[in-house]
């Protein structure tokens, strides 16, 4: 396709409102009674990403944010395509490499991948020319844009909370169809371009009684900052391999919803990807390793039943200086992961997943108790993985992230997050002055 761009700068900002969050939480379970981690296995990170509605053309595809270790035998799922595959075969580009091969690296419900490896040989890190083999495409029935596709994340994306004039049934479905609807020109070069449409929980119970069962909001966490921006109306998030197809998209939706006020917004970018589909964070350290890419997974943790359902938070995370100035050894054991390879440590590869029981010859854990890849990992709370899928914030100063995840039950990530309040190397130097959960219908059902 061809067409004209626009610079991401030259979006116009329909004015904010501001609605506080409660300062009057009640107090966090771990404030004063933080849980012991030498018997329990704990670790982690939790991550990413809103559901999607609307894909469009492209040349770039692919993979999944990662979040936590995969049951043993699971097959890793992967493949990005640089357009729909050239033959019957089903095999992909050079882009296909990007895709999700392995599974490992943990990163935190902030969404960062970490680790140094305590008192073993540094791992060499991954070879950047290395060629990986080509997997077979995500299933069509599990393709969500902006969430589950393309398999790699886009380069830019912008993320919009919006609050509408009328809550009426019909009306919000109106601005729904209107936002998918939106259209521009895009360039070759934008890859395929994903538009992703939330709708506030409670809401959308009035507009799919039946589909949605769970209503409440996210309760206050322990390091969210007032004035807070609560969750909206709707969520719509436009992802894209350039920020000038983005900008240009986000323009055409917004003016598609003239009567939509934006509450907030903001634009993420990431770096390019390695062969095996992870990135770097603002803090430096890898991203996206482990993450439910397989049928299974997915159907255990992310669609709630019906069809590709799901629900979505987005926060708006800063990392403080007192975090950044630390060593890099410091970093890394608040981490859990090796900052220069992502190696876990416990031990393994940049791939490999964290394993919590692993300790030194002199009794120590290798891991951590306070180490972001321990505090958050899926087996201190019992549930399946959520879906990662978090962007570095492209225009805020400082460190900072808009953090992304997908999961069929909102518990699972305040299961996880009430974990890290109490007691986190990362997350204790972060705030979040925005966020909220969003029910992602599936497009293809009406």
């Amino acid at each position: 396709m061809s067409g004209t761009t626009t610079n991401p700068g030259d979006v116009p900002e329909p004015r904010d409102r501001i609605t506080p969050g409660s300062d009057d939480a009640a107090p966090q379970s771990g404030e004063t009674t933080p849980q012991s981690d030498e018997t329990a296995p704990q670790s982690g990170d939790a991550i990413s990403s809103i559901g999607g509605a609307v894909s469009q053309s492209g040349d770039a595809i692919s993979s999944i944010g990662g979040a936590v270790p995969q049951p043993p035998g699971a097959a890793p799922h992967a493949s990005n395509t640089v357009a729909p595959p050239s033959s019957k075969t089903g095999r992909f580009g050079r882009r296909s490499l990007f895709a999700g091969i392995g599974a490992a690296a943990v990163t935190g419900a902030a969404g960062f991948a970490l680790g140094r490896m305590g008192g073993a040989a540094p791992v060499a890190a991954p070879d950047p020319t290395a060629s990986a083999t080509e997997q077979p495409a995500l299933a069509e029935a599990h393709r969500l844009p902006g969430a589950t596709w393309p398999e790699v994340p886009p380069r830019h994306l912008t993320v919009a909370v919006l609050t509408l004039a009328s809550t009426a049934p019909a009306d919000v479905s109106a601005a729904i169809d209107a936002i998918r609807s939106a259209t521009n020109e895009v360039t070759p070069d934008a890859g395929e371009l994903t538009v992703l449409v939330g709708v506030a929980p409670a809401l959308a119970t009035t507009v799919w009684p039946d589909r949605v069962a769970h209503a409440d909001p996210l309760p206050t966490f322990r390091n969210d900052r007032a004035p807070f921006l609560a969750a909206g109306d709707l969520l719509v998030e436009v992802c894209a391999e350039t920020a000038a197809a983005v900008a240009d998209r986000t323009k055409a939706i917004l003016a598609a919803v003239p009567d939509a006020t934006v509450l907030w917004r903001n634009n993420g970018s990431r770096d390019a990807p390695t062969p095996a589909g992870t990135t770097r964070t603002p803090i430096g350290f890898v991203d996206g390793i482990i993450n439910p890419r397989t049928t299974e997974l997915l159907e255990s943790g992310v669609w709630t039943g019906n069809g590709r359902d799901t629900y979505a938070v987005v926060r708006r995370m800063h990392i403080e200086s007192t975090f950044t100035d630390l060593p890099v050894p410091e970093q890394e054991e608040a981490i859990g992961r090796r900052r220069d390879t992502g190696a876990p440590l416990s031990g393994g590869d940049g791939m490999a997943e964290v394993d919590l029981f692993a300790k030194s010859e002199t009794g120590r854990l290798l891991t951590p108790t306070a180490a972001h890849a321990r505090r958050a990992h899926p087996s201190n709370i019992g549930r399946p993985l959520m879906l990662r899928r978090s962007y570095p914030l492209g225009d805020t100063p400082g460190a900072g992230l808009l953090f992304l995840a997908f999961f069929n039950d909102p518990a699972t990530f305040v299961m996880t997050q009430r974990r890290l309040d109490e007691q986190d190397g990362l997350i204790s130097h972060t705030y979040t002055d925005a966020g909220g959960v969003f029910f992602v219908p599936d497009p293809d059902i009406a």
